[in-house]
């Protein structure tokens, strides 16, 4: 897993712009698995400017009866940055996919924007009791991302400010220690050696956004609300959200996870990089998916 192709939501949010463009040929979904009749189906869906690599050892799942599908943004892994992404054509596409397979049990792991679309995409499933959703650092519906975007342009501005300096490459590997601490983290002597360790631990392995990845893979989301299917959907839903999340903040989380009748398990300190800060995470994730744990247990 390479960490540099863990890029940060607030960058896609800041170059944002909203608009929907005609539906794609080919659905952005991939497996290297084998599994023709599988019990069970993954769905690893990433966020803004990442790949299902986020999702870690998820990956590995694939097996005989296991089927693990990787969700593809556009302008990554070698797809198009047009049609830019669209929450509702996705979770379309990822419920079509799963349709396939009426008697598989139906995982949909999403972080940040790929918990929106894993939430409509359990709206959209048939027997939608079947379907299992964990979204980690989940985007929230409108004004959420639109929240979002303001406090990246600040959060970035802050900052080039304290930096002195405009250099993309700076600000960004320094805006990253928010992502991962969460917000507050200077006022924390702890955190700022923690700061310190993570600069060197990253260094030359933060991208910067750019290219219009941002843009596409983001826009969608500055307006996405909550759909009647999403909101009438029997799927099983767990939240995973940092306590100090600078994106998405945590009460909005709950305010969300309420209307769909979900738990909100709160990683305390974290911020929205948790698949990071918490290595341990996935393996929560697949006890919760297996039904074999409570979800915040």
């Amino acid at each position: 897993m390479k960490p540099g192709l863990w890029l940060v939501l607030a960058a896609g949010l800041v170059l944002a712009a909203c608009g929907r463009t005609p539906e794609t040929a080919k659905p952005p979904l991939y497996t290297a698995g084998q599994a023709t009749a599988p019990d069970q189906i993954t769905f690893l869906l990433p966020g803004a400017l990442t790949t299902a690599d986020i999702f870690g050892p998820a990956n590995d799942w694939n097996s005989a009866r296991h089927l693990v599908i990787e969700y593809r943004l556009p302008g990554m892994r070698g797809e198009p940055l047009s049609p830019p992404l669209d929450i509702l054509r996705a979770a379309t596409q990822v419920a079509a996919y799963a349709n396939r397979y009426p008697r598989a049990r139906i995982n949909l792991l999403g972080y940040s924007t790929g918990a929106a679309i894993a939430i409509e995409a359990a709206g959209r499933i048939t027997d939608s009791q079947r379907v299992r959703v964990v979204a980690i650092s989940s985007a929230t519906p409108f004004p959420g991302a639109a929240l979002a975007l303001a406090r990246g342009i600040v959060g970035v501005a802050g900052t080039a400010l304290r930096e002195g300096t405009l250099d993309r490459q700076t600000v960004w590997d320094e805006y990253f220690i928010t992502l991962y601490l969460g917000s507050g983290w200077r006022q924390s002597s702890e955190k700022r050696a923690i700061a310190d360790a993570i600069r060197r631990s990253f260094e030359g392995r933060i991208n910067t956004p750019g290219d219009g990845r941002g843009r596409s893979q983001s826009a969608s989301l500055l307006a996405w609300t909550l759909s009647p299917e999403a909101l009438a959907s029997a799927a099983r839903i767990t939240f995973f959200h940092g306590e100090n999340d600078p994106v998405f903040p945590l009460p909005q989380v709950r305010r969300l996870a309420a209307r769909l009748n979900a738990p909100v398990c709160v990683l305390p300190e974290d911020g929205h990089m948790v698949l990071l800060s918490r290595p341990d995470l996935m393996e929560r994730v697949k006890r919760v998916i297996a039904d074999q744990a409570s979800p915040c247990g």
